[in-house]
């Protein structure tokens, strides 16, 4: 089995990038909503660089690297590497969704990059292979995605934007299969999915993605990612997996971890026994956070990787 692995970057500390975001966001009324371009859901902070290392250090396997951006490349990237592929936006994306400044909608177009596998991960440049991995980890013995869930989200009332995304796309999956008895948060962190099953979730709910494409900063009510997790549930396509709540202190024991961006937060995770770590920018983090995350990240994965120059 070909497994590969897809990244969403963007570098929005890039001034020509940083103008081409004001200027759609002045171009029409989009009634944007302000949590959805905040600088923390852009900022970049050299992540990728030691996901990259992470990957080559616990999880060699993985077959080829798809990095999806919009006309940007880390300066520091061997792009000449056998196992990486820049991906422009414009590849995957429709002429009328560009420019598009929203992961939810390129995530909608993910199964159309060019030459991907039928196996592949899907991560964020905040994600990290925090312990040595292996394929089972994501399939199981027969290829079902393994979907890694915790939190049940029934008669709670979330006040994000995330949180009321998640409880949209669940009640749009209920709605279409009476079977589903899924109801909880994805894990936030490195997902597994087959190609075909990805598209014939997008065929399922071909106008509702067709409108989250379209829009170029979040919105709510619009598809996440999770839907093709609930549409493979309700099919027996994947196996779920329960973890202990993922969320935010460093000390819970579970193969999958979310952390903020806070020093205080991230002060005990180096040796933590997690497989898998994100570690999140957010309205509260600091540029103080952000060094003492590099620090720890480079003391973490000390060595040069051979995807950089």
């Amino acid at each position: 089995m070909k497994i590969d692995l897809v990244y969403l970057w963007c570098d929005g500390n890039d001034p020509t990038w940083q103008e081409k975001k004001n200027k759609r966001l002045l171009s029409a009324d989009l009634n944007v909503e302000k949590k959805s371009v905040q600088e923390c859901r852009f900022i970049q902070s050299n992540e990728l660089l030691y996901s990259l290392r992470s990957v080559e250090k616990y999880a060699p396997w993985i077959n080829k690297i798809f990095i999806v951006t919009d006309n940007q490349i880390p300066d520091w990237l061997n792009t000449s590497h056998p196992k990486i592929t820049i991906v422009d936006h414009k590849y995957i994306m429709p002429p009328e969704a560009l420019p598009c400044f929203n992961s939810e909608a390129l995530e909608t177009r993910l199964p159309y990059i060019p030459e991907l596998s039928e196996y592949f991960l899907y991560a964020n440049d905040d994600t990290m292979f925090w312990n040595p991995v292996k394929e089972d980890f994501f399939f199981t013995p027969d290829n079902k995605p393994i979907c890694r869930m915790g939190t049940n989200i029934k008669n709670k009332t979330y006040k994000q934007p995330y949180g009321k995304g998640i409880v949209y796309n669940y009640n749009l999956a209920k709605k279409k299969y009476n079977n589903l008895n899924t109801p909880y948060f994805p894990h936030h962190n490195i997902d597994a999915y087959r190609k075909s099953y990805f598209i014939d979730c997008i065929n399922e709910f071909k106008d509702d993605f067709d409108n989250t494409t379209v829009q170029p900063f979040r919105k709510e009510n619009t598809i996440q990612r999770v839907l093709i997790e609930y549409y493979m549930l309700s099919n027996n396509l994947a196996e779920l997996k329960i973890i202990k709540k993922p969320w935010y202190n460093p000390l819970t024991q579970t193969e999958s971890l979310y952390v903020k961006c806070q020093t205080h937060k991230l002060k005990n995770i180096i040796n933590h026994s997690c497989k898998l770590l994100c570690i999140n920018d957010g309205e509260k983090t600091t540029n103080k956070d952000r060094i003492f995350m590099q620090e720890l990240l480079a003391k973490k994965f000390p060595e040069k990787s051979s995807f950089e120059l």
